[in-house]
């Protein structure tokens, strides 16, 4: 990386170079105007490069003919990518100071001054460039990881089902960070099915990564155990054991339906979960409430079921939070808003009554699950 110095007198730009070399700087790039500057940054004409030049500093004069200083840093600034390169003006006046700063200038040397003060505004220039440039490479590789984490996530997210008895679909809609919102659900034989839907408590990585080592093992569990009391336990049991060196509680909220078509039942927990709800074509909607506390607060946990006696045709809707967290409105008065316009629209197709709950979605900050579930009408 070199230091770009710019001036019109041959006479300061032989001084300042010499100085630096002295002070054993060595790549030092000199031209006399602000154009012959643009050349080496690559946006003369007009030009957008992809890449910055390898320039770690300007010394820029104030005043030159053609174009001064304080313009050409302003086109400089223009340019993302030279957002955060530093900027040192020349002059011997400070009448301009205010405005060159407001063109993104980063410091100033007044001419005259001694050699150690242009030295020492050098020295600190170049450190905040190299702080700077280190923070933002930690920054993308930090942001690569976070794509990486967001498509595994989502890669691990069960298929829609569709077969004579129900159809299973859901929505994950994700926010700028990774969350703990997860969806699973298998067909545990021709007449049973297992949906689980969970929130780890917290955001980012550490929300992600618990709730990507319960997911797996969530198939074992939930084909194993098929009852909701007994996968509630097992779940508790094995998140205490997972996270029993952490010195903070690790816990998730769930709702688990059993949903059997031999009994014609579904049995559910809800532990801590905002509650599903059931549309029918008949009567109220049937609410899921909570059954139970959150999964790894305590040692012992309240596994009692509920169940509900499957009225067809109907739909079930589960949700995360960020469904109902409406700005503004309380978490009860956006779960009652949504329900009023659930039941408007649901007698649509699964799919598309999907898309119109997923419109519900007033912002983005929390990562959303939506699983609707359609039970079909009996074949005879």
């Amino acid at each position: 990386m070199s230091i770009l110095i710019v001036d019109d007198s041959n006479f300061n730009l032989l001084y300042i170079r010499n100085v630096l070399v002295g002070a054993g700087y060595n790549n030092i790039q000199t031209v006399s105007s602000a154009h012959e500057a643009f050349k080496i940054l690559g946006i003369a004409d007009g030009n957008v490069p992809r890449r910055p030049a390898p320039v770690a500093l300007i010394l820029l004069d104030i005043e030159m003919p053609e174009m001064d200083g304080i313009a050409a840093c302003k086109i400089i600034k223009e340019h993302p990518i030279y957002s955060d390169l530093p900027v040192i003006f020349l002059t011997g006046k400070r009448g301009h100071l205010k405005e060159a700063f407001n063109a993104g200038g980063t410091d100033f040397i007044e001419r005259g001054r001694p050699e150690y003060e242009l030295l020492a505004r050098v020295k600190s220039a170049l450190h905040l460039k190299r702080e700077t440039d280190i923070r933002k490479n930690r920054e993308n590789r930090l942001r690569k990881e976070l794509q990486l984490a967001k498509h595994l996530q989502k890669s691990v997210l069960s298929s829609p089902i569709d077969d004579r008895n129900l159809q299973i679909n859901a929505k994950y809609i994700q926010s700028e960070e990774v969350s703990g919102d997860m969806f699973f659900w298998t067909r545990i034989d021709d007449q049973k099915y297992g949906v689980l839907l969970m929130d780890v408590s917290g955001h980012g990585l550490s929300s992600a990564l618990i709730s990507m080592s319960v997911r797996s093992l969530l198939e074992e569990v939930i084909v194993r155990l098929v009852e909701p009391s007994l996968v509630c336990e097992e779940l508790n049991k094995l998140l205490l054991n997972l996270f029993k060196n952490s010195k903070h509680t690790v816990y998730f909220t769930a709702i688990y339906l059993l949903i059997d078509y031999h009994a014609n039942l579904i049995e559910y927990f809800n532990a801590g979960h905002p509650p599903g709800v059931i549309f029918t074509n008949e009567g109220e909607p049937f609410h899921l409430e909570v059954t139970t506390i959150p999964i790894g607060i305590k040692k012992e946990i309240n596994s009692a079921k509920k169940s509900w006696l499957i009225q067809k045709p109907s739909k079930v809707l589960l949700y995360t939070d960020g469904l109902v967290e409406i700005p503004g409105s309380s978490i009860k008065q956006g779960i009652l808003q949504l329900e009023e316009h659930a039941m408007a629209v649901q007698n649509l197709p699964n799919a598309r009554f999907l898309d119109e709950i997923e419109g519900f979605v007033t912002h983005n900050r929390d990562d959303v699950c939506i699983i609707s579930v359609h039970l079909k009408s009996r074949e005879p």
